[in-house]
């Protein structure tokens, strides 16, 4: 088996030695409210055009996975970047140290976010211009809007939209959601998650096109598997960093986000270096990728307030790692 490209799995945290502090944050007065193309490749990745230091723009992949924004190595050869130190980046295996540069300012449909420190990563591994960590999105309400392929910020009173030229504002949401505790990396952690009636600690990596359970929950799931599910296929997964190792496949026949209910779902299983990282390694745990934030309506992460909310289950309408393996 060929194994699965990078460009259809993104899974991993961003670097943990720039994710220390929030970089600056810019508003120009005045700045209306102005949709932005919201980018999706054939599947379910979403991207955003951003300028750096005035240019671009360039397509960086919302990434909720990733602890501090990373820039490819074209737009930072292209840009002239100035280099940094090195900086620890954590990949799927293992963590490494991995190039850095300065971006003066990065800008996101009219804010402006200062003094940023990016890694920089392989273009060709990213499958994109950079990824949009959570320096610079850690401290919104992010608010996806999938049916509208559409995504906004909002802060302080300000509503930053990313969206298609016909999307509307729409509906408020509501305040509240599932409460989580705060990942390491200031990753929100879901603890209202079960998986076969198993309790799962769980987090949102809107990077990682596929959701992906860790050794303790690969486990405890295959004693409650039917045998036709049983974990027996073994799949190839690669990083943004070159990393690769194996994941097994399994359709699981109850998975529960708070008091959704998803029913059958394939599930990959791997002992991701994320999961020691996030110190999620010594219970069941799950990454949740943008293969089951497609599953709804909406799905809005409060980072503020340290809640997320899904909002109305759709049918299955992505296709699934099942459907991906089959060609």
């Amino acid at each position: 088996m060929t194994g699965l490209d990078r460009r259809l799995l993104l899974a991993g945290l961003g670097a943990g030695a720039a994710s220390a502090a929030f970089p600056a944050l810019g508003q120009e007065p005045e700045v209306p409210e102005r949709p932005i193309q919201l980018l999706a490749n054939l599947f379910t990745r979403v991207g955003a055009g951003v300028t750096i230091n005035g240019r671009g723009p360039f397509t960086f992949v919302i990434d909720t996975g990733a602890a501090a924004t990373s820039i490819s190595d074209t737009v930072a050869r292209e840009l002239a970047l100035p280099a940094r130190d090195p900086v620890l980046v954590h990949g799927i295996t293992t963590a490494t140290r991995t190039d850095s540069v300065s971006v003066d300012r990065l800008q996101l449909s009219g804010l402006n976010f200062y003094d940023l420190r990016c890694p920089v990563l392989p273009a060709a591994n990213l499958g994109a211009d950079g990824l949009l960590g959570l320096d610079v999105l850690g401290r919104f309400r992010l608010s996806f809007d999938v049916e509208r392929r559409s995504a906004s910020l909002a802060v302080r009173g300000v509503r930053i939209l990313m969206g298609g030229a016909d999307m509307e504002t729409g509906t408020r949401l509501r305040r509240g959601g599932m409460r989580t505790a705060r990942g390491r990396f200031g990753q929100l952690i879901l603890t209202q998650v079960a998986v076969e009636g198993l309790p799962t600690a769980a987090f949102i990596d809107s990077g990682a096109q596929y959701s992906i359970g860790n050794t303790l929950l690969r486990r405890a799931v295959a004693s409650r598997l039917r045998e036709n599910d049983r974990l027996a296929r073994r799949v190839p997964l690669y990083g943004v960093t070159g990393q690769s190792l194996s994941a097994d496949l399994a359709r699981v026949s109850d998975l529960r986000l708070g008091s959704m209910r998803l029913g059958p779902t394939p599930l990959l299983f791997a002992d991701l270096h994320c999961f020691e990282t996030l110190e999620l390694a010594d219970r069941p745990a799950l990454l949740i990728g943008a293969d089951l934030l497609g599953r709804f309506r909406h799905v809005v992460l409060d980072f503020d307030s340290g809640a997320v909310t899904f909002r109305g289950l759709r049918r299955q309408t992505t296709r699934t790692i099942e459907d991906e393996l089959r060609g």
